[in-house]
């Protein structure tokens, strides 16, 4: 491997990560907020806690903090060119729901809907904000799971064979999995 010595910020080597689509109500408006987002991550199992990364100068940050809750979508890679356009457009000036005519599923513990096309998606309560650099870290804890029928298997691990997840590898370029690259080694699975 090379050893080659950079200043932060000349490479996304945190990339690729799971595009998120984070949703939130905007009730001053009477329509929904969905914005992709790349640094997200599980944060505990019990409780089950979900962090989300948002600069405090976005809308969709401030539409959390008013509404207290959010869901969180995961797309296949059928979708990136939805990804980009919630990215592209800006909820402070245009209705997303509308303008990009999206199909809603009702949340069922909170107000917040999510997305019908996502393959799973979380209902999550705001339990916590921590201000992370230049980001603010929201914790939300998990609510409901909503999953598309067979995109799990019974380890509730994802079917790469059912589905490609849609990656974010930086610098507005996407990517998936490919089912035949999936190894599992022949360790036992420890229990969830």
């Amino acid at each position: 491997m090379a050893d080659e010595s950079s200043v932060p910020g000349c490479c996304y080597f945190y990339y690729p990560r799971l595009v998120c689509v984070l949703g939130v109500r905007d009730d001053a408006k009477k329509t929904c907020n969905f914005a992709p987002v790349a640094w997200t991550t599980p944060l505990s199992s019990e409780p089950p806690l979900f962090g989300v990364c948002l600069s405090p100068n976005t809308y969709s940050h401030q539409l959390v903090l008013r509404t207290g809750e959010f869901t969180v979508n995961f797309l296949s890679n059928e979708h990136a060119v939805l990804a980009e356009a919630l990215g592209r457009l800006s909820g402070r000036d245009a209705d997303k729901v509308a303008t990009l005519k999206l199909a809603l599923t009702p949340g069922e513990a909170l107000s917040t809907p999510s997305l019908a096309v996502a393959y799973v998606s979380a209902e999550c309560l705001l339990l916590e904000r921590h201000h992370v650099g230049d980001q603010t870290l929201l914790v939300g804890e998990v609510q409901r799971i909503h999953t598309s029928p067979d995109a799990f298997d019974a380890d509730g691990v994802l079917r790469l064979d059912q589905l490609k997840p849609l990656l974010y590898l930086g610098s507005n370029c996407y990517a998936t999995t490919e089912a035949g690259t999936l190894r599992r080694p022949s360790v036992p699975a420890s229990p969830r």
